[in-house]
């Protein structure tokens, strides 16, 4: 059995490099890398966003929940790109974000739990604990978190901390280990189109829909050149995909007389960018219509890939698409924006949505007089579909 010093120091040497995010939980492990010599070859950043207020500003944004599956994710994958903002070697960087929840000064309703994700140029992974409550102090649940950090982290850089057991889980177990814990792990390698798309290397490519309708199939259909005949794009997150969306692309056919697929960004303008884990899960939800993923966040560079496109989107994206605070606080920006999605031969088709009780649509809508001509929109006679993502996520969640 390797010990911790020879373990930490092997990672220091394995030609890995870091950037490290850790909140509610977990910063010995910190503390443990760099008291070991040579640190500084393996770590170029590590952060501890406690706050709420400093783990939104991290992240980019607030998250739906502080610890969280997806929040460990955001912070692993924002973790790697400032990883090559620092000058990591791409091929070597690793994202780490660890969020937990212990032991407090005041008993906790939920679990005592942490999350801890790991992104890699090809690869995401995330692993929860969720410790027995009542069965460890403070520092014991700090101790347990930074180990457990600690071997995920020699794991992505194939270091072995000890020889595991026959039968037991690619994670070695921490000397705490208790019977009323519990241990799960997710992973996920993307394959090389998707690797390129994620680091830059190309802008687009095409998911196929499996020929047998069977989710289980859809990878084996993927298509990096082909370009489906489709008139009309709907963006979104899809998170989830739902009723609202696939009724909002066939209505939208009827009006623009074409077909319709679905775009997705995988970068987004006040977002993290997607994990490789998380693009999958959201992947698989179409099965019956094409999905082109993108790194196009905004719809100037949308109507670049995708000349003489319709885009189809709900009335608070137009809201936005005008407004000069996404172009750098500036109006000319904004209608030079403007001008060239009018050049690519693009525009939008509006689907209305209820906010305050009231239904909203394009004509209690501001609207630059300049970009009207973009915008048309769909009767609320024709669609109306008062489905909620983040509702669906919270009764999902419960």
């Amino acid at each position: 059995m390797l010990n911790k010093s020879n373990t930490i120091s092997a990672i220091h040497h394995s030609g890995r490099q870091a950037v490290m995010a850790v909140t509610g939980g977990g910063s010995l492990a910190i503390s443990d890398l760099l008291t070991v010599p040579g640190a500084s070859a393996f770590l170029l950043e590590a952060s501890v966003p406690y706050a709420s207020n400093a783990l939104t500003q991290w992240l980019g944004r607030k998250p739906e929940n502080y610890c969280a599956r997806e929040t460990a994710l955001a912070m692993a994958a924002v973790a790697f790109q400032k990883g090559r903002l620092l000058g990591g070697e791409t091929k070597n960087l690793i994202g780490v974000g660890c969020t937990a929840s212990l032991v407090g000064n005041r008993p906790k309703l939920g679990d005592h739990r942490v999350w801890i994700a790991t992104q890699t140029v090809n690869c995401t992974e995330v692993l929860e604990y969720q410790l027995g409550k009542g069965l460890r102090d403070r520092l014991q649940e700090e101790r347990l978190v930074a180990d457990l950090l600690l071997d995920q982290i020699a794991a992505v850089c194939s270091v072995r901390w000890t020889e595991p057991q026959v039968g037991q889980d690619a994670c070695v177990f921490p000397d705490d280990a208790r019977p009323e814990d519990l241990f799960r792990r997710e992973s996920s390698s993307a394959e090389p189109t998707l690797v390129m798309l994620w680091n830059g290397l190309r802008s687009w490519f095409w998911s196929m829909p499996p020929v047998d309708g069977s989710a289980t199939t859809w990878a084996k259909f993927d298509a990096a050149s082909v370009r489906p005949s489709s008139r009309g794009l709907l963006s979104g997150a899809f998170n989830p995909l739902h009723d609202g969306h696939r009724e909002l692309a066939r209505v939208a056919e009827r009006h623009i007389n074409g077909p319709v697929a679905f775009e997705m960004s995988i970068v987004n303008v006040d977002k993290p960018p997607l994990d490789y884990l998380t693009i999958a899960a959201r992947r698989r939800q179409f099965i019956d219509r094409p999905l082109v993923l993108t790194t196009a966040p905004t719809f100037v560079e949308k109507s670049r890939l995708f000349p003489n496109t319709t885009f189809i989107v709900g009335i608070d994206t137009a809201e936005r698409i005008v407004q000069p605070n996404y172009y750098h606080g500036s109006e000319a920006n904004m209608l030079k924006g403007m001008d060239e999605i009018r050049t690519n031969g693009c525009r939008f088709l509006v689907a209305g949505r209820i906010d305050d009780g009231r239904f909203q649509t394009l004509a209690n809508t501001p609207q630059p007089s300049s970009t009207r001509d973009l915008f048309s929109e769909i009767p609320e006679r024709e669609f109306r579909r008062d489905i909620s993502s983040t509702e669906l996520r919270r009764t999902a969640a419960t």
